[in-house]
């Protein structure tokens, strides 16, 4: 682990620089973090996630978010404590990224790795535009853990992660696939489960109502950022503009319907993705895992009907590991320009017709990752 010592020590003071020269409020001007803000302001009318309104979100992120608002006396300082508390995860996430290069590509393209991820900008921006930082570090963790050979502790990484975003239950997806035996991928998936349930459960014995229509509002929320949404006539970010407490608007889309079912896009994704998990590998070590996890990542991405920037964070690290860094670093670099031109300097402008482009562009690169990645995959399984 010596070679981390100074790329993180960089990694932190670039960022600590960052909070300490710009007033966090400012900083964070483009992203959700008053949006949250705002969110957790409910709790001055005594209000809570999860029992007294419903929220987009699961209930981890809430729960810390409205923590924050109480140690803190306005939106300012609120910012700087979300800031810091989200810098103390991408830490964690940058260890976690070196730990899973030193096993699957050894010391020297390691340290390359370090540096390269510590340069990137698209992690600085997922800090500032989302909670999204916490999420990848769970799902790191889980990738870390199962490489290592730690199965259970993979599981609740994978549990808890899934209560900051549900991104993490994709590992379940993996697990299945380069598992020893059934037996293990069962108790795989009730460790993570049961992690889940144990904080949602309670929350739905105290408020059924509210804690349901909370995990049914992704469902019914309406096309954002993506080719579907371009199919459907959807030009906005899918912000919500809601009643929070109605538990009949979580679900109620804002915006025009779906003119292609989600059932088939799902069978279709599907049965893709169904015939890669299928074919037989004669790899299993930490590069085939990587990939595959990226894979399936990528194959989400295409499937879902939303998109949002801070979702690229997610898919850096995987692709650092999982590609020739050059290459890797190519994607991620014309994957955040992209981001950079929807928002905030398209979106904020009202330019939205010009997500035509900035759509079309990123789904190809997408399709283009994901067949490079598969080509990887069946190299090595040759």
């Amino acid at each position: 682990m010596r070679g981390l010592r100074l790329p993180l020590m960089l990694f932190v003071a670039f960022r600590l620089s960052l909070l300490a020269f710009w007033p966090a409020d400012q900083l964070a001007c483009w992203s959700d973090y008053y949006y949250y803000y705002d969110i957790a302001n409910w709790v001055e009318q005594g209000y809570l996630p999860y029992i007294h309104y419903w929220v987009e979100y699961p209930p981890l992120f809430p729960y810390l978010s409205l923590l924050l608002y109480r140690l803190t006396p306005h939106y300012p300082a609120y910012a700087a404590a979300l800031a810091l508390v989200q810098l103390a995860f991408e830490v964690g996430t940058f260890v976690l990224l070196f730990r899973l290069a030193l096993r699957a590509l050894g010391d020297k393209r390691a340290e390359r790795v370090a540096w390269t991820y510590a340069l990137l900008f698209a992690p600085v921006a997922t800090w500032w535009l989302s909670f999204d930082a916490i999420a990848v570090f769970f799902l790191l963790l889980a990738v870390e853990r199962w490489t290592a050979g730690h199965r259970t502790q993979s599981a609740l990484a994978v549990g808890v992660g899934a209560l900051v975003k549900w991104f993490p239950l994709l590992l379940l997806l993996v697990a299945a696939r380069f598992r020893q035996n059934w037996r293990e991928v069962i108790g795989y998936a009730a460790v993570a489960m049961t992690v889940v349930a144990m904080v949602l459960g309670p929350l739905a014995a105290l408020s059924p109502i509210y804690t349901l229509a909370s995990l049914r509002s992704l469902g019914g929320r309406a096309s954002w950022q993506t080719v579907w949404a371009l199919l459907d006539g959807n030009l906005g970010t899918g912000a919500y503009h809601a009643n929070r407490l109605d538990p009949a608007a979580a679900t109620t889309p804002q915006g025009n319907p779906a003119r292609i079912p989600v059932w088939l896009t799902s069978l279709l994704f599907g049965a893709l993705y169904l015939w890669m998990w299928g074919r037989p590998s004669r790899d299993d070590g930490p590069c085939a895992v990587v990939r595959f996890i990226a894979i399936t990542v990528l194959v989400f991405f295409l499937w879902s009907r939303g998109w949002s920037p801070q979702w690229l964070a997610m898919l850096v690290p995987l692709l650092l590991l999982a590609l020739p860094l050059e290459r890797a670093v190519l994607y991620v670099v014309v994957l955040t320009f992209i981001n950079i031109a929807e928002w905030p300097v398209l979106l904020s402008r009202g330019l939205n017709e010009w997500l035509y482009l900035t759509v079309s562009l990123r789904t190809g690169l997408f399709v283009l990752l994901a067949i490079e990645l598969w080509r990887e995959v069946r190299l090595v399984g040759r």
